[in-house]
């Protein structure tokens, strides 16, 4: 559930440079501030992002601080109901589901202004190149290269696409 309505919307594109340094949207910013003064959010994680490749759509998926707790206790509660249903023990499925979802997350973190560096595991994967396309997905939010996100079909809504090259174009006129 969301942070009182406080949820990742609108798209935006942003310069990679040759670090790996890209700069958060200033609108994703604001929510994750607004997100991470849930007192669910534990000490120290509101300007932490955690951020794993999705392989399937070739993407980073990214959740702020909010969205780590909230999986978690997603996770807690869908190890009982399978622990009830199988017999199995509470922490044994735990540690099933533990291990099948955070071995490869990255953590980064970002400074007041935004800036933060993409992994560079995440970025080779993602073929996050000159241009980062974020995407916002509600309770968490996308990163694509824009490459990327053209050649894979239902990535994103019709619309998402036109928006990018909408902005692209922009940056282009802009020089």
């Amino acid at each position: 559930m969301a942070a009182g309505g406080a949820v990742f919307n609108d798209v935006h594109l942003n310069g990679v440079d040759l670090k790996g340094r890209v700069s958060l949207p200033a609108a994703f910013r604001q929510t994750i501030d607004i997100r991470s003064g849930s007192p669910k959010v534990a000490s120290g994680l509101g300007r932490t992002l955690r951020m794993t490749f999705n392989a399937a759509l070739k993407c980073i998926e990214v959740s702020d601080g909010l969205q780590i707790a909230e999986t978690e206790e997603q996770m807690n509660a869908h190890a009982v109901r399978v622990s009830e249903q199988t017999g199995e023990l509470v922490g044994d499925v735990l540690d099933r589901l533990e291990a099948e979802t955070y071995p490869l997350m990255k953590d980064v973190n970002f400074d007041t202004a935004g800036r933060m560096v993409l992994p560079d595991r995440l970025r080779a994967k993602a073929q996050i190149g000159n241009d980062a396309f974020f995407v916002g997905r509600g309770r968490r939010f996308r990163i694509w290269s824009p490459e990327v996100l053209r050649a894979v079909a239902g990535g994103e809504s019709g619309d998402v696409l036109e928006e990018m090259e909408d902005l692209l174009a922009k940056r282009k006129e802009r020089g």
